[in-house]
């Protein structure tokens, strides 16, 4: 072969070897600067308005509750329906619409991601989620938070766009539970 053609190859192998040095480096600064999310842990970001007419946005991270299964890992989503021993979950992205007209309640949820249903057994252990989360900070524009949760019995009646957190066998788009743990209030 010519000279040119492996002077042309040898260049070619140095620039891919500094582009890929160069995407590494990039891509290891821009992790040091993501804050440390710990596994299990949920991340809130709310924004509101701090009287000045400016947008705040508070960083809310909420860190698991040490009741918490640990070893595996869990199914979130938004509380749809119950029919008998199972409870009916909208995954993914989701939004919680409510609306008072007249005194009377609506509630609307919307999800992206498949309808999970969750069977409970005479073994599922309820807890609900007590923890006291204040999105909106003055003072801090991050803040981390420990999840407190209280043993119940299965509710009987949950309200529609609740949160639910669930760990158990999962098969498809059924999980037995073993651990649920559920917010009305967030």
């Amino acid at each position: 072969m010519k000279r040119s053609v492996w002077l042309g190859i040898g260049l070619v192998v140095v620039l891919a070897i500094l582009g890929a040095g160069a995407f590494t480096a990039v891509q290891l600064l821009t992790a040091q600067d993501e804050p440390e999310i710990p596994a299990g842990a949920q991340l809130f970001e709310d924004v509101y308005d701090d009287g000045s007419g400016n947008p705040v946005t508070v960083q809310t991270v909420i860190l698991p509750a040490p009741e918490l299964p640990t070893d595996e890992e869990g199914v979130g989503g938004i509380f749809l329906r119950q029919e008998d021993n199972s409870y009916f979950l909208g995954t993914g992205s989701t939004s919680v619409s409510i609306e008072v007209v007249n005194g009377e309640t609506s509630t609307a949820v919307d999800h992206s991601g498949p309808e999970i249903e969750v069977v409970t057994t005479g073994d599922t252990v309820f807890y609900q989620d007590i923890t006291e989360v204040s999105f909106e900070s003055s003072e801090s524009k991050e803040q981390t938070v420990q999840q407190e949760v209280r043993q119940v019995d299965p509710p009987s009646q949950l309200t529609k766009g609740a949160s639910m957190m669930v760990w158990g066998e999962r098969r498809g788009d059924r999980i037995t539970a073993t651990v649920v743990v559920f917010a009305e209030d967030r």
